[in-house]
This record gives C-alpha cells, structure tokens and sequence, in this order.
C-alpha cells in the first residue's frame, strides 16, 4: 500500500545455511532470524556489507528495499540518481547491491536509497526496509508469537512444497502501481476476499470502497492515522463479525477492521483488482508462510 515512488530493483539471493525448520522430509529447510515489534512494524538486526548491524524492517507491501540516506552516508554509499523522463527522481536513489548478513545467512540485496521524509512525518523506527522481492524462490514463514522470521534457501522445480490451503499472486496496487503480494482467501465476515499482505501496516485488516456493497459493510468508525501507510494516512476503525483465513478464524468475537478515512492524505486503493490489505495485527497468534517459489499460502496458529 506504498504510495512511494517505486523503481523495480533485482534482489539476488544466496544459498542461506540450513538449519532445523518447520517443514520435515524432503521440503526445505530454513535460517531463523529474531525479529522485535518496532511501532508495529517487524524490526530485525542485520549486516550490510560486514558493518556493525543496522536495524531493517520487514516489508512485504513494497517490491524496492531501501536504506535511509543518513545510514547510507555512514556507510560510504555512493547512491546514483534514478532517472524517469530523464530527469532525476527526488529523494529517490540506487544504492547498488550490497551484502546483507542475517546471523551466517549472506543475500546480496540491491538498495534503494530514500530520503526519511519518503515515509511520511514519522520517522521510520530502522535504517531501512527489505521488501518480498528478496525472498524470491523463497519461502518466507512469520511466528508472529515466537517473534521469528524462518528464511528457504532457494527453491528449484524439483523441491517438494508443503501443502498449503491458499495462494499468492503479484497483483498491480491499482492500474498504474507496482506488483504486490495478494494472498487468497481470506474472510470477513464469512466473505472470501483477496488481501494484499503488507507488513508495514498495522492494523487488522481495511477493506476498501469498491468491495463494501459486495460484502454488506458499511464505511464507519472512529478515525485513526496510520503513521506509515501511504505517507501517513486516516481510516477509519469499525468492528467485523469475524476476520479468518481458509476457515480459521484469526481473532476473537468482534475483531477491529478498518475503512478508508477522509484525511489530507487519501487511502490509496487499487482500482478494485482486490478488495482488501491486511497487517501484523491480524496474525498476532498465527505462523504465516508465503512460499514465494509454488506461490503459496498458509497462515495458521503458532501451536
């Protein structure tokens, strides 16, 4: 849900070690990586390019990872203008690629460099962002209760997959904006939807206008800003039946599901080639597993 002006930037990966994993037999095998909740966001400590570690932030609802301009400087980057009708992009620049560590994981990531007011008035709680364009052919599993991220090595053809009840597609944010990730079916309230996953919201999930009259929901609710969707946004904060995924339900009785507001800064929406985005609220007692290599998904309790 960026409102970011977004470059597609090529995320090489490399072969990350294996270690003791979820997935048994002949699935793959994965690196554990500790995340802390940081404003809501998912904050991880990482390497880049063997120096003392920097904070990054997990970030499924954007195809570029960024570095900001001030943790770049102190690094001794030397970002290059990214052009577009041939002038340059403001506060927009390629970093280049560099070494990302993730404890013995080593994946060469290009950067984007950007400007900290790229992300709205607050300021963002890292160094910068990694986007779900690094994790291709990859699996990339969230415990939200055990606070881990679990990383695939790279799968091939030939990898057997775990079994999973729903599906990923990289779908336009509107028709003019980037590939994101859309996962499917998720349910509000007994209603299958297609969700963008985008870890850099925080709250539950916000369905959007196109999709209201469809689903029998009426936008309502008590304001709230969103310091880091689209540059800082309003919605507008209301109470579902139930919010689940595949028939599970996610939450308790009434959970809280959101609406686009009426601020300054509209809510971007996608031109209805999906009728929702969801965030880390709604998983916080679930284990989400996005095989970015079968294009699938699976979101489930963490027991």
């Amino acid at each position: 849900m960026s409102g970011k002006t977004l470059l597609a930037l090529a995320a090489l990966v490399a072969l990350l070690p294996a270690v003791p994993a979820f997935a048994t037999g002949g699935a793959p095998r994965f690196v554990a990586v500790p995340f802390h909740d940081c404003a809501g966001l998912i904050c991880f400590k990482a390497s880049v390019d063997g120096r003392p570690a920097r904070t990054l932030v997990l970030d499924t609802g954007d195809i570029d990872s960024t570095m900001l301009a001030d943790a770049a400087k102190a690094m001794d980057w030397r970002p290059r203008p990214v052009l577009r009708d041939g002038r340059p992009i403001p506060d927009f620049q390629d970093g280049g690629r560099h070494v990302l560590a993730l404890g013995k994981a080593k994946l060469p990531v290009h950067f984007a460099v950007a400007d900290p007011a790229s992300f709205g008035p607050a300021r963002l709680p890292a160094d910068g962002t990694l986007a779900y364009t690094a994790f291709k052919d990859r699996v990339l599993q969230i415990d939200y209760p055990h606070h881990l991220l679990r990383i695939s090595a790279p799968l091939t053809s030939g990898t057997p997959a775990e079994r999973a009840p729903g599906t990923l597609q990289l779908v336009t944010f509107g028709h003019r904006g980037p590939p994101i990730v859309v996962g499917a079916p998720f349910v509000v309230d007994g209603h299958p939807v297609h969700a963008q996953i985008d870890t850099m919201y925080t709250g539950t999930m916000v369905v959007y206008d196109a999709a209201l009259a469809r689903l029998g929901l009426r936008r309502q609710g008590t304001p709230k800003l969103f310091e880091f969707t689209d540059g800082g946004v309003e919605m507008l904060a209301s109470t579902a039946r139930s919010l689940g995924f595949a028939g599970r339900r996610l939450l308790g009785a009434n959970p809280t599901v959101y609406f686009a507001g009426s601020g300054r800064n509209p809510v971007h929406q996608p031109d209805g080639l999906f009728e929702a985005t969801v965030g880390n609220p709604l998983f916080a007692h679930s284990v989400v597993t996005m095989d970015f290599h079968a294009m699938t998904l699976d979101v489930r309790p963490a027991d």
